[in-house]
């Protein structure tokens, strides 16, 4: 069982880590099981030399971790079907942003390897994990779901006929989950994500490609099954440009990302009253086949991933930090690491925020498995 950990060094401007702190976490993990991987980012400027060193002599491999289409300037941005950039105002209570430019732009991957070679490039790594590789989700209501209509999308897969009123309890006409993807009872609406997917998979290949040419192996985070269609993230075609695909099966993250907070949103998004929001949430789980997002309902999502993975590794990532917005404890972490049936685990989403009980719990369960 492979052992990943993910590690946050701030975002851009913030100030460096202390090496010291995080280096008895990663000794204490080490002596209960080898690190396989270790997924170092997003602030370049503070880039933890001593434990990358460290982390690669113990044998683990460094990986950079790299958000991809959201939170940089420099993006082009998605287009809404008014013709305007799309109105994405999320930001987390840490600000960090959530205001995606279009995956589909050919120059928004150009501008990605750039901003690698120009400030990433000058440090050590054995790979590249991609972050926020993906459309908005429903965290900003529907408008900016209902998106590319930029002059790259348009040129390369056409003007998308107007879509039919979403409306009740299931808005989308949902019929089916088949374990990673949707079936839509529209044909218009079953387009505008089959779009999406196919726009993100182009992307990230070229990205891969670019990324492989210099040298480094490819790790990818992915949304959990359910959630991914609706931004994007088709598991078939993903899955063989990675070496591994990290699911974030957050089930105690009341924000983006985290499975909650995402069908929360997902239920606001189409308006209403607090009893059409719970109407489709109910709906929705109903749809999926299971009364919560428990770990029996994790496992199907992981079983769904690992039918079309071939070669390429499933990590599952369950948080062990602890902040306002993930109350994780102990049991919980237990949980996931004795329950969750993946190719291995990745500590997410980052242990420099992981209290000495969440890290001890982790420890205990990996010395019982080795």
């Amino acid at each position: 069982m492979d052992i990943v950990v993910q590690i946050s060094t701030g975002l851009p401007g913030a100030p460096g880590i202390d090496e010291q702190a995080l280096a008895a976490k990663l000794e204490a993990i080490q002596k209960a099981v080898p690190i396989a991987y270790a997924l170092i980012g997003w602030n370049a400027a503070a880039w933890p030399v001593r434990t990358a060193d460290w982390l690669r002599d113990q044998g683990a491999g460094v990986y950079l971790w790299l958000p991809v289409f959201s939170g940089w300037d420099d993006l082009a941005p998605l287009v809404g079907t008014d013709g305007r950039p799309a109105e994405q105002p999320y930001r987390s209570a840490d600000g960090e942003r959530f205001d995606f430019g279009c995956p589909a732009n050919p120059a928004n991957v150009a501008a990605t390897l750039r901003r690698f070679d120009h400030e990433y490039a000058g440090q050590r790594y054995d790979g590249v994990f991609l972050d926020k590789i993906r459309f908005p989700s429903f965290i900003d209501g529907v408008n900016s779901v209902l998106t590319c209509h930029c002059a790259s999308c348009v040129s390369r897969f056409g003007a998308r006929p107007e879509l039919p009123e979403l409306t009740g309890d299931n808005p989308l006409g949902l019929t089916a989950y088949r374990g990673l993807t949707w079936d839509f009872a529209d044909c218009r609406v079953a387009d505008l994500f089959a779009y999406k997917a196919t726009a993100v998979t182009e992307s990230i290949a070229a990205l891969a490609d670019g990324f492989r040419r210099r040298g480094y192996k490819i790790g990818l985070d992915l949304f959990a099954p359910f959630l991914s269609s609706f931004v994007g993230q088709d598991y078939a075609s993903l899955l063989p440009l990675a070496d591994f695909v990290k699911p974030m099966l957050y089930r105690r993250t009341n924000a983006p990302a985290g499975l909650p907070f995402e069908i929360d949103r997902y239920a606001a998004a189409f308006g209403g009253t607090a009893t059409d929001a719970a109407r489709r949430q109910t709906r929705l789980l109903e749809l999926l086949g299971t009364p919560a997002i428990d770990a029996a309902f994790a496992n199907r999502e992981i079983a769904a991933a690992k039918a079309v993975a071939g070669g390429t590794k499933i990590y599952a990532g369950f948080e062990i930090n602890r902040t306002g917005v993930a109350p994780v404890t102990p049991p919980y972490v237990e949980e996931n690491l004795t329950g969750l049936h993946a190719d291995g685990f990745a500590l997410s989403w980052d242990l420099n925020s992981t209290p000495v009980d969440n890290l001890r719990a982790a420890v205990t369960v990996l010395e019982s498995q080795r």
